[in-house]
Order: C-alpha cells, then structure tokens, then sequence
C-alpha cells in the first residue's frame, strides 16, 4: 500500500499541507520539525507518486505562469552602466529575463551604490522579496562586505567573480579556443596566434592559454607561436597605452602571424595603428563576436546562458536552497564559430 502525506500527518499529528512543505523544505516549517518529519516520512517508506507529479508539471505548463516573485540581477559595478554596455553581458540578462518572465518570475537589476552596506543592501532585497539573486560578472576589486548569502538563492556567470562560491554557468572557454583554432586551420592559416589579457585568463584557471597550447599539439602547429599575453585596465593611461602597442607591434614582427584570436577590444584598432591591414596583412577573430570590433569569432551563446543561469536559478529556489552549496557546480555552454570578413578563408 502506498504511503500518502495523509498517513503522515496522522502519524505525526499536523496537517498534510505542513507535511508537504516539510518535504520540500520550506522555510516556514522549522529546521527541526522539517528533519522530524522528513525522518518519520522515510521510516514508513514514503515516496512521491510520479503520476501525480508528472501531472503536477504538466498542469504547470499547460497553464500561464502565475507571477511567484523577483529575482534580482546583483549590479555592484562603481560606475552601473558599464555592466550592460558589453553586448556580452547585456545579453546574458536578455536571456535571463526571457526565461524568468516565462517561469512566472520577474527579473530585476538591482543597482548596489558604491556606499552602499552589505548589510542594507541585503535587507533592501529582503523588503522587495527578493528570492534568489543572479551575479554577473564583476571587476576583480569588487567588494561584497559581510553580505548574509545565506538568505538568497545564488547563481553567478562565469568565473571573474570568486566569492560567493555558488553554482555557475559560462561558456566552455578551452573548448572554444580549440574549436576557433581548428576553424582558422580549416581555412588555411598555418601562423596562427592568440593575443589575451594574463589577469582575466588566470581568473578563468588558464583556459584560454590551456585551449590554444592543446590546440596547437593537436593541428601540429609548425611553427608553434608563443601567445601575447598582456594586462590592459579599463580606463588604461597614455603611458600605458603605448607600452601594450609597443609590445603587440614587437610581437607581430618577431613571430608574423597570418592570423590572430584576440581577446581585448582595442587591438584591431591598435593593429591598424601600427599599419597592419586587416584583413590583408593580418587576419582577426574574437573571442566574442559582441563586443570586439571585428566580425568573426567565437559566438558563445550569451543568451543561451543567460536562460539556463535563470532556470537554474529558479530550480534552486523551488527546492528552497539557499547559499553556498557545499558542492557547486558548473555548466559549461558550448560555443560556436561565426564566419566574417575579418577572417576570410584563404584562396
């Protein structure tokens, strides 16, 4: 005989609407009486009838989706509008919002001022109700203070941010490095470089460095070019400026790649500087087609990430887990090559 929440109820003696909360861990059951009563549903042998739950999920879809509350998109960046102006990012929340608007959940940015205190920011959150919260990336000085995580559902984008240590998505830098060094093989360049920033790969754990290294082994490079690897601030000095082109024009007459997969926006723009045409002299892809000037590259399906980070989110805060999962996890979103006429195939 199956074991219904009824019989649990009677067993424990409460309602079967508490036992069904308790079973899902609602934060309006006590931790005690949550343990109580999941301890006493699993000595009678309960589980969940999966015909009632298919028809649970199925009526959830067949349905519209009833608003179930906010999601914040967490903008802690001293100067907010920085944030969306990369296309990337910009369309990492077009795809979140998508999802949570289809969910039933409405996304909101939510602007942290640069005097703002952890703990004000948090109980702001906590007034509007907000459940779970969607961190995009951030510049490595970003200071969260003494921020309760605990409170809140958690999902970051990508790895530039290191703490809170939640589950995350991003694309599959390493693969696409190797994918975007096979392309350019495929149409015919044997010199090919890659010109990165060392801080912002060292954030990621090296896979842009480790994607080209393995992708040169693989394609038998001959010869093998060195990667540039160089820092370049946001807001970079005169002075800096010309120490960075110095060394890209240093590097491109020592090693004479026919074709570069450049990180930084600048460098086509530097490229030409230093009287490099492309795409004549010197091929040019990204890696991202959003935000550098050039039109071939990786596309690392922004949105798509955007929509998965949301329905992760979602799931997180419809099984009431909250904070740093004591095993986060990653999900890797494939890339994919964009063809243009910075990078023609050669004839």
């Amino acid at each position: 005989m199956r074991i219904t929440l009824n019989d649990i109820a009677a067993k424990v003696g409460i309602t079967k609407a508490a036992v069904s909360m308790a079973l899902r861990n609602s934060p309006r059951i006590s931790p005690e009486r949550r343990q109580e009563i999941q301890r006493v549903a699993a000595e009678m042998g309960y589980a969940p009838d999966p015909f009632l739950s298919s028809l649970v999920r199925y009526r959830a879809t067949k349905d519209a989706p009833k608003s179930q509350g906010t999601i914040a998109w967490i903008n802690h960046w001293a100067k907010p509008e920085r944030l969306r102006g990369y296309r990337e990012f910009e369309m990492y929340w077009c795809g979140a919002r998508q999802a949570s608007k289809r969910l039933g959940y409405r996304l909101e940015e939510f602007l942290w001022p640069a005097d703002g205190s952890a703990k004000r920011v948090e109980q702001m959150l906590l007034d509007r109700g907000v459940l779970g919260l969607l961190i995009p990336p951030h510049p490595p000085a970003v200071d969260w203070g003494d921020f309760d995580w605990s409170k809140f559902s958690l999902i970051r984008f990508g790895m530039s941010v290191r703490r809170p240590d939640s589950n995350l998505v991003t694309s599959d830098q390493q693969r696409a490095v190797v994918m975007a060094v096979r392309k350019i093989h495929e149409y015919g360049y044997r010199r090919i470089g890659l010109v990165l920033s060392e801080d912002y790969d060292r954030s990621l754990g090296g896979n842009y460095f480790g994607g080209f290294i393995w992708a040169q082994k693989l394609l038998k490079l001959n010869p093998a070019l060195p990667p540039m690897k160089m820092n370049l601030p946001q807001q970079p000095s005169p002075k800096v400026i010309a120490e960075f082109k110095a060394a890209l024009d240093k590097w491109m007459k020592r090693y004479k790649p026919d074709a570069i997969l450049n990180y930084f926006i600048e460098v086509p723009s530097y490229l030409r500087q230093l009287g490099y045409r492309i795409p004549q002299d010197v091929t040019v892809a990204g890696t991202s087609i959003y935000d550098i000037p050039v039109d071939a590259g990786i596309d690392q399906h922004s949105h798509a990430i955007g929509q998965i980070a949301a329905e992760m989110l979602i799931k997180q805060i419809s099984l009431n887990e909250r904070g740093e999962p004591s095993d986060p996890c990653r999900i890797l979103v494939e890339s994919r090559w964009q063809d243009g006429k910075s990078l023609p195939p050669r004839r």
